[in-house]
């Protein structure tokens, strides 16, 4: 028996992705209101690609949001509510044991080339990403859920055997090794390639645009990567009657200053600010309505644990204690954030209770330790001479690497070095880097402290462990270094959690799987920063969803 899905809708928090504000906006200067269908947006980084099998990072996934069409949508809607709605699959069956999704196409979903996006062609992605010469960077979020594909990526075995077929051309059917009730909201960040493009332009797939393919709302018309992506309305998508807006400029504005200049101006329709200052001046202009945007996505800092140093527990501990995080809130967020010590958001479920409140609040780990361990300095002395380095805490220098050059990210790391050096009586060296360095540096292991943070894809704790899976995460062993037996415990209990169904026991099991990753201080969980949003009172449909997305086609200008 299998239940039929017809995309059914939840209440869900809003969330941003990590440290990129999202942004969009109005006509051009001067427009005056006329109803001009130009949209003005803007992030705080480049796009690195639109290739959605290798560029995955928060700036490329905004862009796909805009020129492709995942497999289901997850839309926005007033009030801080989103539904998971039809997109490139008109409809959904789930069969009863929760491990077998059917999706269902029509002819009405189209290629900008004309041609049909089919099934076929989410099944062609899939395989794609289960291939580990590909080294597709999304390829973990399906590692252990679809049958076969861990196998395929690890193991030898031949990727189109895993649990991905086509009944018929108009189907697609994908078997799952375990329930996953939020599987429907993981593919809403399944963009598709089509096998005769991505064949044809190889390694150039998604590096202009001409050597793109698109299936969303927008095509891109042209490309500075440093500085501005210009879209255009693609009338070949099956939403196209929907879609009001004819433009779209994708501006890059790193520093905060910039873009609420911009907005003052009129450049802009939509800025987000976490200054007090700034969000009263906007407030007194009359220009915007503001909204609430609450953000579920965790900064948090990651440790190499091939240092030298950092390889020690005791070390890596001392360092996370010794980070003042109401400071970093205070003084950098001016307020606007919530301070964690727990990697898992308090926004996080199983089922209707919260991840925080299923554990009785024992998943603030790093509350524990500083109970624990009140001198994180004399932690540290002891880490060093377990490792046979003496006691002498100014003989230590370690790297640390910022997400990113704006004004932000050197306060973040000015404020770490001074409070590393104060407290510890270390030496910290500043390496600042624009976004996309920093993540090349970190998949190559070439850093010891680095800013991270994540927007899961999904709202479940397993969302933002399984980051850290050490075979298989986005921040796995080869770039972190937790390659041990505490390493090999957290794999083996988010195995056993993918087959709990009971919400206490899995809660109990992701508390353990928490206490290896943070207890151990392989990761120092930071805050989620809060921002003022505002947008242009001429800007009519823009939320914000809960993966951080905007449903363009509800977007327009009155």
């Amino acid at each position: 028996m299998k239940i039929k899905k017809k995309l059914l809708s939840s209440l869900l928090v809003i969330t941003l992705v990590a440290t990129g504000l999202v942004g969009c906006s109005s006509t051009k200067k001067g427009d005056g209101g006329s109803g001009e269908q130009v949209l003005n947006y803007y992030y705080n980084s480049v796009v690195v690609g639109l290739n959605p099998i290798l560029n995955t990072t928060a700036p490329d996934n905004n862009a796909h949001n805009m020129v492709s069409e995942p497999l289901l949508r997850d839309r926005a809607l007033e009030g801080n509510k989103s539904e998971i709605v039809p997109a490139a699959a008109a409809e959904y069956e789930v069969s009863e044991d929760g491990k077998t999704y059917t999706f269902k196409f029509t002819d009405d979903r189209k290629w900008s080339d004309g041609e049909t996006l089919k099934a076929k062609d989410f099944e062609y992605t899939l395989k794609l990403m289960a291939d580990p010469k590909i080294a597709a960077t999304n390829a973990w979020l399906y590692e252990g859920m679809i049958t076969g594909f861990e196998d395929a990526l690890y193991n030898g075995a031949k990727p189109e055997d895993i649990g991905v077929s086509c009944p018929d051309e108009n189907t697609l059917e994908i078997k799952l090794e375990h329930p996953a009730t939020y599987f429907p909201e993981l593919v809403t960040n399944l963009y598709p390639v089509r096998q005769d493009k991505y064949e044809e332009w190889g390694n150039a797939y998604g590096t202009t645009p001409e050597k793109t393919l698109y299936s969303g709302p927008f095509a891109v018309e042209s490309w500075n990567q440093n500085t501005e992506m210009v879209l255009v309305k693609n009338d070949k998508y099956w939403r196209a009657n929907d879609v009001k807006l004819e433009k779209m400029n994708y501006k890059v504005i790193q520093e905060e200053t910039t873009a609420v200049q911009a907005f003052m101006g009129n450049d802009l329709d939509y800025v987000s600010t976490s200054d007090p200052n700034w969000s009263k001046q906007i407030q007194e202009s009359g220009l915007a309505e503001e909204f609430s945007v609450p953000i579920n996505a965790p900064d948090f800092i990651m440790f190499n644990s091939n240092n030298e140093f950092l390889k020690n527990t005791k070390i890596r501990q001392a360092l996370s204690m010794a980070m003042d995080r109401e400071a970093l809130k205070e003084t950098v967020w001016h307020g606007n954030a919530v301070v964690n010590t727990s990697v898992i958001p308090d926004t996080m479920n199983i089922g209707e209770k919260s991840y925080t409140e299923l554990v009785g609040g024992k998943n603030y780990i790093v509350e524990q330790l500083k109970k624990d361990n009140p001198d994180p300095k004399a932690l540290l002395i002891e880490g060093l001479k377990e490792l046979g380095k003496g006691e002498d805490p100014s003989q230590v220098t370690i790297r640390y690497a910022s997400r990113g050059t704006n004004e932000v990210s050197k306060k973040i790391a000015e404020l770490l070095k001074q409070q590393w050096e104060e407290t510890l009586g270390i030496k910290v060296q500043i390496d600042m880097m624009e976004w996309n360095i920093v993540w090349e540096k970190i998949d190559a292991g070439d850093y010891d402290l680095a800013s991270g943070g994540w927007g899961p894809y999904y709202n479940e704790p397993s969302g933002i462990l399984s980051l850290f899976e050490p075979e298989s995460g986005y921040f796995n062993a080869k770039k972190t270094g937790w390659d041990n037996e505490d390493s090999k415990q957290f794999k083996e209990l988010l195995d056993k959690a993918k087959n709990i169904t009971d919400e206490q026991e899995l809660a109990n099991i992701y508390l353990e799987a928490e206490q290896l990753l943070v207890g151990t201080a392989m990761v120092a969980p930071q805050y989620q920063t809060k921002t003022n949003s505002y947008v242009n009172k001429r800007v009519k449909g823009l939320y914000v969803s809960t993966n951080g997305k905007i449903d363009w086609a509800n977007v327009y200008i009155k």
